[in-house]
């Protein structure tokens, strides 16, 4: 079984980039409202997936009854047709996180999104994130790369990531920034809330 499917066991799908079909590794909202409320004690109302892709966890964060919307860096060449009122009623956004207005929600998710910016640039996006209650951010770390090399395979993305660094280097890159951070194994997930706030 290749090493995505044993990382992430929870949620998979298949979409259509501009160099073909991928599959596309997540974690359900459900599991994310889960640590929210064991942090919290109580359940999010918003929800914020910064690299929305077509929409799939926006449109299961909505159904399970909070607010939510993101925003993706490009406009996918296909959406599920039950996902296209997404894109057309503004829920989800083509732009960058850099050119966004802070954002204001009890969860925000980034699944993969981090790596794709320099060292430069991601103490500008993590800034974009300290109004928000809890970020939860899922991407690969050079112990995916030595696990997924043991187990005979090589992690490829459809985007050429930027930062594949350990995982200890993204804890204490999330605290320098401002947030105290956990990594929560039982998810594989990067789970990190505003320091004032936590």
């Amino acid at each position: 079984m290749h090493y995505y499917y044993q990382k992430y066991p929870y949620l998979n799908y298949n979409y259509f980039d501009t160099d073909g079909i991928w599959t596309m590794f997540s974690i359900p909202p459900k599991m994310l409202i889960d640590e929210f409320v064991n942090k919290f004690g109580y359940k999010p109302k918003t929800f914020f997936d910064c690299g929305a892709a077509t929409g799939v966890i926006v449109f299961m964060a909505q159904r399970l009854g909070m607010n939510a919307r993101g925003i993706d860096i490009k406009k996918y060449p296909y959406q599920f047709n039950y996902l296209e009122e997404l894109f057309t009623n503004g829920k989800i956004q083509i732009k960058s996180i850099l050119d966004h207005e802070p954002i204001v929600a009890d969860i925000v998710f980034c699944n993969g999104t981090l790596t794709y910016f320099s060292e430069k640039e991601l103490p500008k996006v993590l800034d974009k994130f300290k109004k928000s209650k809890m970020i939860c951010a899922i991407h690969n770390t050079t112990e995916d790369v030595a696990a997924a090399q043991k187990n005979g395979d090589e992690l490829i993305t459809c985007n050429k990531t930027r930062l594949i660094k350990p995982q200890n280097w993204w804890i204490d890159t999330f605290t320098k920034n401002g947030f105290k951070t956990k990594y929560a194994d039982h998810i594989r997930c990067f789970c990190a809330v505003p320091s004032r706030g936590a």
